[in-house]
């Protein structure tokens, strides 16, 4: 029975020991965004383009932006015995690319954080919603998105009223 209970303790410890986090590069960069940019500019199809753009919006939403604390794309990790709190304390930021929905005179920001019936207007985005697709990058997404631009901006245009119509009603 004792050899049992060593056993069990010395599992224990061994796990405590071993589960330690060790950190990767697992944060979104500038880099890792700017190969998935070059990758998305290769696809020729625009169905192709949307479903990346929908991947990377649903795989982006673990990270948040916080302005209130200077953060651009932060990434949580809660950690054992820890509270939201003491892990947003921590959080180690990057940036995020930054996606937008656009029509003739109004545009949505693509950002399940901030705005979550993002997946809900994600749920329309067809290819036959979408017109054109611009991807800036550079000084011109920072001109024109200011610090939340600088790892780029994904637009989406439409001009077709019902599509917009519909996102009205989402909202």
């Amino acid at each position: 029975m004792k050899q049992i209970l060593i056993f069990a303790l010395l599992l224990t410890v061994g796990k405590t020991i071993y589960s330690q986090e060790i950190k990767t590069d697992s944060l979104l960069t500038e880099k890792q965004n700017a190969e998935w940019i070059a990758e998305f500019e290769k696809l020729t199809s625009e169905s192709e383009q949307i479903a990346e753009i929908k991947k990377k919006i649903y795989a982006d939403s673990i990270y948040i932006r916080q302005n209130g604390y200077n953060r651009i794309g932060c990434r949580i990790i809660i950690r054992d015995g820890e509270t939201f709190k003491e892990s947003l304390e921590k959080a180690n930021c990057e940036c995020k690319i930054v996606f937008v929905l656009g029509f003739k005179k109004s545009a949505y920001l693509l950002e399940p954080i901030e705005y979550p019936k993002t997946n809900r207007i994600l749920e329309l985005v067809t290819e036959k919603n979408i017109d054109k697709i611009t991807v800036l990058k550079g000084d011109i997404a920072s001109a024109l998105y200011g610090t939340n631009g600088r790892c780029g901006v994904v637009v989406m245009y439409s001009d077709n009223r019902k599509f917009k119509r519909k996102i009205k009603n989402v909202l």
